[in-house]
């Protein structure tokens, strides 16, 4: 569509070692992709691909989160493009701080991740991530391998490099210990268990 490319991004990555994590960028200075970003994810203006909502991605069911490619580099911004969807965003440096300060944001990202946890059959209690009731349901969609890899373990990488980019690092490392546990019942998760380990250090 009419969607701006993610080369549009407004930062330089090289900028990330000016941002200061104790006077984080004032939302004032965003400009481009940065901005629609910044209002997509407080919830206030839609994506500028498909005119989504956050909150109209949120009530998604599972098969429409399952169907559907390019929200999740929306709902899960980092900062290296997406293989899948050239035109996704991009979080900068600066955004990122701005996302770590603002408390709406962080709000919002609690409930991207209670969304997105329960598309894969999980949950959060207490900052710990377990198998929820209905697990046995997304086991085929979301755990099973298809010529030994799921699109779905690629989005988990995106999600872990995420949530360290916008300082919820504690559920990061709730999720990073429920990935752990996997493969002693689906054996196929091990191949990718190195690379959701690098996407959470990275993050």
């Amino acid at each position: 569509g009419n969607c701006p490319s993610r080369f549009m991004a407004s930062q330089p990555a090289k900028a990330a070692a000016t941002v200061s994590e104790e006077t984080p960028p004032s939302p004032s200075g965003l400009k481009g992709r940065d901005l629609v970003l910044y209002n997509f994810l407080r919830g206030e203006k839609p994506d500028d691909c498909e005119g989504r909502m956050l909150d109209d991605i949120l009530r998604w069911d599972d098969r429409t989160m399952e169907a559907v490619h390019d929200y999740v580099q929306w709902i899960f911004p980092t900062d290296e493009a997406s293989m899948f969807n050239g035109q996704a965003p991009l979080l900068s440096p600066e955004l990122a701080a701005i996302c770590r300060h603002d408390a709406q944001i962080q709000q919002n990202f609690d409930r991207i991740l209670e969304r997105f946890l329960s598309f894969l059959g999980l949950q959060m209690e207490e900052k710990k991530i377990t198998k929820a009731k209905h697990f046995d349901t997304r086991r085929v969609d979301c755990w099973s391998s298809f010529m030994g890899m799921n699109h779905n373990w690629l989005r988990i990488s995106r999600v872990l490099h995420c949530l360290g980019m916008v300082g919820k690092k504690e559920e990061q490392k709730a999720l990073m210990r429920c990935l752990e546990s996997m493969p002693k019942e689906f054996p196929e998760v091990a191949r990718s268990m190195p690379h959701w380990r690098a996407r959470a250090a990275a993050g």
